[in-house]
């Protein structure tokens, strides 16, 4: 729904199926469960995932769920904005909101507008991830197959204070700050639950020395 064709990638689906929380054979059981809302359809070079029904009561953005047209801003401590800086932010701020589900490709790209549509885009899409962040990799990927180009990866070093880019194992990743408690999610997903349950499991339970349980 995020896409203006309605189509996705089937190659960049399976990229973030992990985020998504879809299983491994997402295309065989949950696809088959939903005939009604997608189908698989050719892309040319590739196959992707075709939106068949539009449901309005979905394409409603977390912010105009909360009911307002202006994003968490938390920036870290010890982490002052220029006056300038401030000053254009509040400006920003208080731009209209523009539905992510919306087309808002008519505005000119450089403008601060057009800005707050992108960030409105990637908020939504940060949302839509289980543990609410993704490798820097899968947002740029998107980005362009969205027809933003650039303007995720600009948007991402104009608003450090709605995204964090964390840097481990020479892995860049995209962090929603709103949706972190210093290190732990504000608003915890069934499935994050079960994966740190594993990761536990994983950790201290042992069979006999070397041989780990078998978490399943």
């Amino acid at each position: 729904m995020l896409t203006r064709a309605g189509k996705l990638s089937l190659n960049i689906i399976d990229s973030i199926r992990f985020d998504l929380g879809l299983p491994h054979d997402f295309i065989l059981t949950l696809l088959a469960e939903f005939p009604d809302y997608f189908q698989i359809c050719n892309m040319g070079d590739d196959f992707g995932l075709e939106l068949v029904a539009w449901r309005d009561d979905l394409a409603t953005s977390v912010l105009q769920k909360r009911s307002t047209e202006k994003f968490p801003i938390n920036l870290p401590k010890g982490f002052d904005l220029e006056k300038k800086v401030r000053i254009w932010m509040h400006e920003w701020q208080n731009l209209a909101y523009i539905s992510p589900y919306e087309d808002a490709f008519f505005l000119s790209p450089n403008s601060d507008q057009a800005e707050k549509y992108t960030v409105a885009v990637l908020h939504e899409l940060m949302h839509l991830f289980v543990s609410k962040k993704t490798e820097k990799e899968n947002i740029l990927i998107l980005g362009d197959y969205l027809g933003f180009g650039p303007r995720f990866k600009k948007a991402l070093v104009h608003h450090p204070g709605i995204f964090y880019v964390s840097n481990k194992i020479r892995t860049q990743t995209v962090v929603l700050r709103e949706a972190y408690k210093k290190d732990l999610l504000a608003e915890r997903h069934l499935l994050m639950g079960m994966r740190y349950r594993y990761l536990h499991l994983m950790k201290t339970k042992r069979v006999r020395p070397g041989t780990f349980i078998n978490a399943t």
